[in-house]
């Protein structure tokens, strides 16, 4: 089914708020929607004009998980405007940035100014990229697969990450929720950083983890033709980029995508009850589990 009211929208935005972008789509229209209009049901998740058609009295739950009826919304907004608008500017731009939409993206905001604080400390001490990066040189410290992210390297490359990260990731925490952000952010930079130490290359910074998130989103609108096309494009233009600039970041962004993407097509795959999805837990643990076993395995006989 398609509508006329979507027609000649831009297919990355909502097409009831069009300064919100989204790679949801209501599986019934096909036209994208934001967390705010995704309203999940029986059939998969739809728009609010495709539930008022199918009428019914089911009280349907949005995709985020929120319950709260639309007035209540509603009233909770225009309190929250009232108190923004009373603030000083600066502070109202300041809120603007931290809570866009909704859902205020702080699992991402925690990212980027912990990896902005330890690149600071670089500067000054050599801790952060001794101890917390995933290197063969030190296969004993596994924890480095999980904290490498955080470690950036280079004024280019630690903002050019900054860049892409900021223009992906509160998005996707928007459209994933915080727990799914944060299990395909560590599963992608777990994956990205043990095949980079598997290869023999240190692994470190947020574009494995980066990529992961990438891959994530490209498994969720796959089955929409117009909105793929689009994301490959962009997909191919960001990795492109990465690529010229840090060959030797293949590695890490191709174990990004593989941890990303496949933590992404779990968690949908074995969303429908919660025993399902403690199912889909322990294969990406015992994915990542096999991938780190093996990054320190190669680095020791290296060593020996």
């Amino acid at each position: 089914m398609s509508s006329a009211a979507g027609a000649g929208l831009d297919p990355s935005v909502c097409y009831r708020h069009p300064d919100r972008s989204s790679w949801t789509l209501c599986e019934r229209c096909g036209r994208t929607i934001c967390p705010e209009c995704q309203i999940l049901t029986p059939s998969g998740v739809r728009c609010p004009e495709c539930v008022r058609e199918l009428g019914g009295s089911v009280q349907w739950a949005p995709a985020g998980g929120s319950r709260t009826s639309a007035a209540q919304t509603k009233k909770r907004r225009a309190t929250r405007a009232r108190v923004i608008a009373d603030r000083p500017r600066w502070q109202q731009v300041m809120s603007s940035i931290l809570r866009p939409g909704d859902a205020s993206p702080v699992a991402s905001w925690l990212i980027v100014g912990v990896s902005i604080v330890i690149w600071i400390a670089g500067f000054f001490t050599s801790i952060p990229a001794r101890f917390l990066v995933a290197s063969p040189q030190a296969p004993w410290q596994v924890w480095g697969f999980a904290t490498a992210p955080f470690v950036g390297t280079g004024i280019l490359s630690f903002i050019l990450s900054m860049v892409f990260f900021l223009l992906i990731a509160p998005t996707s925490e928007r459209e994933l929720g915080r727990r799914k952000f944060l299990i395909i952010f560590f599963a992608a930079a777990i994956a990205g950083n043990a095949l980079a130490v598997i290869a023999g290359i240190t692994g470190f910074g947020l574009y494995g983890a980066l990529y992961g998130l990438i891959g994530s989103t490209l498994i969720s609108i796959w089955n929409s033709p117009a909105a793929r096309t689009q994301f490959l494009i962009m997909f191919g233009i960001y990795l492109l980029i990465t690529v010229v600039l840090s060959p030797a970041l293949l590695f890490e962004v191709i174990g990004g995508i593989i941890g990303g993407a496949g933590s992404a097509y779990l968690l949908h795959r074995f969303e429908d009850t919660p025993r399902f999805t403690r199912r889909a837990y322990l294969i990406i643990a015992g994915g990542l589990a096999v991938l780190v076993v093996v990054a320190v395995v190669r680095s020791l006989l290296g060593l020996g």
